[in-house]
């Protein structure tokens, strides 16, 4: 997890990853994400909404871990 200013939160996916999701180069999600004046206000929307949408899922999908875990637990006895 890495903190970025530029969302107030934490960002649990890699450059790559959002870079792939928005159709994007990896420069330009760093670029974004770091804030340079060279990226266009459109594009930096893009990378933030990326990250929190990636990010939702992973926590969606973290969430039903134990659901997972439990289902697939053998009877005891």
């Amino acid at each position: 997890m890495t903190y970025e200013p530029a969302l107030a939160a934490e960002r649990l996916c890699t450059i790559r990853e959002i870079a792939e999701r928005a159709s994007l180069g990896v420069g330009s999600v760093h670029r974004a994400l770091n804030g340079n004046k060279l990226v266009s206000p459109a594009t930096r929307r893009l990378v933030i909404d990326t990250v929190r949408q990636l990010n939702e899922e992973k926590i969606a999908r973290a969430a039903r871990l134990p659901e997972v875990a439990a289902s697939t637990r053998e009877p005891a006895g």
